[in-house]
């Protein structure tokens, strides 16, 4: 059997594979599918408070299936999980809705990135879609607000706002906030210096160097990151990284 190759679909978690190309056909979810997705996310909430883990996050970043629903390039439903902001908006919030129930809104929290392109992500109007979904999200009993900046990496989009996504979108948020992407120890402390982020997120960082905090506090060198490691699923790269003696 040939190998499938993933690609991004609109509004759907679901591909289908077509045999005389190796591709896969993407489709829209049924209602039904939706409803159980949600459910699916409620009941992964629960499998990992009870595997130990104190939160879950929920991920509606980076071109994953909130976003695809959320997303003008990538949503082209027409019921009402499409249209307008607010049926784009729906299934987050459902799936939100869910979680919290599921294991209370002090363990929930939501990963948002409004002007980060990954994965053909984009959105008409950002900032009035954020906006609405901000607003929304402030309705409900959670803990905390992610907001990923955008990669330097990934060019801004043509008509997209040219100003600073937490000054832009973090005001809005009325739980935690938390900044995220490729920050410093340094920018870090000036991100936090401006009053809108309550808190930094790190990844490679951290996943390089297992005792950050300290060599933070310390000003000591930090491990590289092992790119060509990440995502293999085996000891290297995740917990060969040496500590400071």
């Amino acid at each position: 059997m040939r190998p499938w190759t993933i690609i991004r679909c609109p509004s759907c978690a679901f591909q289908v594979a077509r045999p005389d190309s190796g591709y896969l056909t993407p489709r829209e979810l049924t209602r039904a599918e939706i409803r159980q997705i949600i459910a699916d996310y409620a009941q992964a909430a629960k499998n990992a408070i009870k595997a130990g883990f104190d939160g879950v996050e929920f991920h509606a970043a980076n071109g994953y299936l909130p976003q695809q629903f959320l997303a003008d390039s990538s949503n082209q439903r027409n019921d009402e999980y499409g249209g307008s902001i607010e049926n784009k908006a729906r299934f987050t919030l459902e799936a939100m809705q869910a979680i919290i129930a599921a294991i209370g809104g002090d363990k929930v929290g939501i990963k948002i990135s409004p002007l980060h392109p990954y994965a053909g992500i984009a959105f008409n109007d950002p900032v009035a879609t954020y906006h609405y979904l901000i607003g929304a999200l402030n309705k409900l009993d959670f803990s905390f607000v992610e907001i990923m900046k955008r990669s330097p990496m990934f060019p801004l989009l043509p008509h997209y706002p040219q100003a600073d996504e937490l000054e832009l979108f973090g005001t809005m948020v009325e739980k935690t906030l938390i900044a995220g992407t490729g920050y410093t120890a340094e920018s870090g402390e000036k991100e936090l210096e401006k009053g809108i982020a309550d808190l930094i997120a790190f990844g490679a960082p951290f996943l390089a160097n297992p005792d950050l905090p300290r060599r933070f506090a310390l000003g000591a060198e930090l491990n590289a990151p092992d790119h060509a490691s990440m995502f293999g699923g085996g000891a290297q790269g995740y917990i060969d990284y040496p500590f400071l003696p």
